[in-house]
């Protein structure tokens, strides 16, 4: 199966700001470019994608990416869901059989777990030729990673509630859903307490000393 990756990531300029209670603009730099790099390089080790793009808003985020060997893509019109789109129909034109989509700040992706969503919708779609699989956050309300078969089967739906409005949208048009759940792949860093989990998974008791051990990765 034919696949290319995109990493969602909107702006470096004022990441997370619900995390300003406790990081400055900078540290909230650095934490978000540290989970994109893991991320990005989570899938180039699990050698399942045949392009690996990151698309943005933000030519910063661009310049970035390249510099650690990753494409990036200047969206044309601004907003989530419209990068994803963008990059779903040059997959299509391009002749790519799937698309898998994963945020940028899923700091505990690894190659394993990305391998093994990517054999469960390969069942899926052995099965009906064609479909979604969507990894849920923790709360069940987001969409933290999907894989589309074909890469613009679905019109997306990111933001709040995202989850089950992709599942509303693929069940109205007669589209088969699987749900994979995963303790990797639901962790993101949205709030402070989720911050908090992040920093005493690494091993620290204090935010700024994980901050400071991150700054010169």
């Amino acid at each position: 199966m034919s696949i290319w990756a995109v990493t969602p990531v909107k702006s470096f300029k004022r990441p997370k700001s619900r995390l300003g209670d406790v990081l400055s603009l900078i540290d909230r730099r650095t934490l978000v470019k540290d989970m994109l790099k893991s991320v990005l390089f989570s899938q180039e080790k699990s050698n399942l994608f045949k392009k690996l793009i990151v698309v943005t808003e933000d030519e910063d985020v661009i310049k970035f990416s390249k510099e650690f060997g990753f494409e990036g893509l200047l969206q044309k019109k601004p907003g989530l869901n419209q990068g994803i789109t963008e990059v779903a129909l040059l997959a299509k034109k391009s002749g790519v059989q799937s698309l898998f989509i994963i945020h940028g700040d899923i700091p505990l992706v690894n190659p394993s777990v990305i391998k093994s969503i990517f054999n469960k919708h390969k069942e899926l779609i052995k099965i009906f030729n064609r479909g979604v699989t969507i990894s849920p956050d923790t709360l069940g309300e987001g969409t933290n990673c999907m894989i589309c078969t074909p890469p613009n089967i679905i019109k997306f739906h990111y933001g709040p509630g995202s989850c089950l409005a992709h599942m509303e949208t693929a069940h109205r048009n007669n589209l088969k859903v699987k749900l994979y759940r995963s303790k990797r792949l639901k962790f993101d860093i949205d709030r402070v307490s989720d911050l908090s989990k992040l920093v005493n998974k690494k091993g620290y008791t204090r935010v700024s000393d994980y901050i400071k051990s991150i700054e010169n990765e």
